[in-house]
């Protein structure tokens, strides 16, 4: 009876496992297609390697973007200014070298004795008329040492190319000097050139000895006064 029940329950299971192959199973739903991917990769100069595409992913469309490479070093001769503006930092003023000047005539301050002299008599652009006189003052400086004079210049600078330049200059120990027509007549330009402007001024000097022309020469001993001018009226022609 046993034996019966056990054929029994295993040819149940024999026809439940028939009819569970033979099933057709229903059909599934195919996935929704997946929209192509673009990716832009940025490629550096080490040449860094793309991502590859899972096998199981829908294939991507890869643009490859150069990226520029790293800026040209300045050169050496570039101003600070541009090299700290490309940096970012702050903006500096780059400080050109000084060019060397000529030496001025201006003795050094160690060699000054007596303070530039003040201009009295006449006013600025005093007119001179041909062969008159013209007083020139200025204010003393103090008593002068046996050696040093005042020194007053007088100076026609050409107004134009053809008209000569003509200067002239004396020593003395007056803080006054009356220039005579003689002095002046050099000064005077030709009447084809107009009236003349001629500066003057005056200085303190040390008088070293004498030119090959018999003029006093010497060192300067106060800076330069102001200048000024006279106007001098041209030359007649018959003169």
């Amino acid at each position: 009876m046993s034996r019966h029940l056990g054929l029994v329950l295993l040819a149940s299971v024999l026809v439940a496992v028939l009819a569970a192959c033979g099933t057709t199973p229903e059909p599934t739903r195919p996935p929704a297609t997946q929209t192509p991917w673009i990716i832009v990769v940025t490629a550096t100069p080490a040449g860094e390697t793309l991502a590859k595409a899972q096998p199981t992913q829908t294939p991507w469309i890869i643009i490859a973007t150069p990226t520029p490479g790293r800026a040209t070093a300045l050169p050496a001769t570039q101003t600070a200014t541009s090299s700290q503006q490309s940096s970012g930092g702050p903006e500096e003023t780059a400080v050109a070298p000084t060019a060397t000047l000529a030496p001025s005539r201006t003795p050094a301050a160690a060699e000054l004795k007596y303070p530039p002299p003040t201009l009295l008599e006449p006013p600025n652009e005093r007119p001179v008329s041909w062969k008159s006189t013209v007083l020139l003052e200025w204010e003393s400086v103090g008593r002068l040492a046996s050696d040093e004079y005042y020194h007053l210049h007088l100076e026609r600078r050409p107004s134009t190319a053809l008209e000569p330049w003509y200067g002239d200059y004396v020593f003395t120990k007056d803080s006054r000097y009356l220039l005579s027509h003689a002095f002046l007549d050099p000064f005077h330009p030709s009447a084809e050139h107009g009236s003349g402007v001629v500066y003057w001024w005056v200085r303190v000097v040390r008088k070293t000895g004498e030119g090959q022309d018999g003029k006093p020469v010497g060192v300067d001993i106060s800076p330069s006064s102001e200048e000024r001018t006279l106007i001098l009226d041209p030359k007649p022609r018959d003169s």
